[in-house]
């Protein structure tokens, strides 16, 4: 009987890595397409340490790392306003989105003041994923004192008798 071989054991270290990857590589493709569909939930106004919220969906699709979708957020009046974003996905689950366009029609002539950047963790839990960040103002003025920001959470929005 003798020593176990060495090269099977150098196999066995070195596939682990292997593996490894291959499963966390697996793991953030099915985290992106987990990012499809409905989100609501609400983003506050008046500063990051703000209260006051209003009610907010993002509805958003995929194509690679490369994302697109339509916010929607209900204003204290009553009336809508909807953004089209564009941005992407990380590695780390992490988002970043820009509104790119607003997105008004004979029913929706609320025109925003300024356009909001968004910076988003997808928490892609199986029964209960959350998306959860800050969206800010975009101006030139990035630390100027008045520049608009707040938090923002969203959970999947729930399908009708399922």
């Amino acid at each position: 009987m003798g020593r176990p071989s060495t090269h099977n054991f150098r196999m066995k270290i070195l596939s682990l890595p292997l593996l490894l990857l291959l499963l966390l590589s697996g793991y953030s493709a099915d985290a992106q397409k987990g990012l499809e569909g409905a989100w609501e939930g609400s983003m506050t106004v008046g500063g990051i340490y703000s209260d006051k919220a209003l009610p907010m969906q993002l509805y958003l699709t995929m194509e690679g790392n490369r994302m697109k979708g339509r916010s929607y957020v209900q204003l204290p009046d009553g009336s809508t306003l909807r953004m089209d974003l564009s941005g992407r996905i990380y590695g780390d689950l992490s988002i970043s989105l820009v509104e790119t366009a607003f997105a008004g029609d004979s029913f929706n002539e609320v025109m925003p003041e300024f356009n909001r950047q968004y910076q988003i963790i997808f928490k892609a839990d199986l029964w209960n994923p959350e998306l959860e960040g800050f969206w800010q103002e975009i101006t030139s003025q990035t630390f100027g004192e008045k520049r608009r920001r707040g938090r923002m959470k969203l959970v999947r929005q729930k399908v009708k008798g399922v």
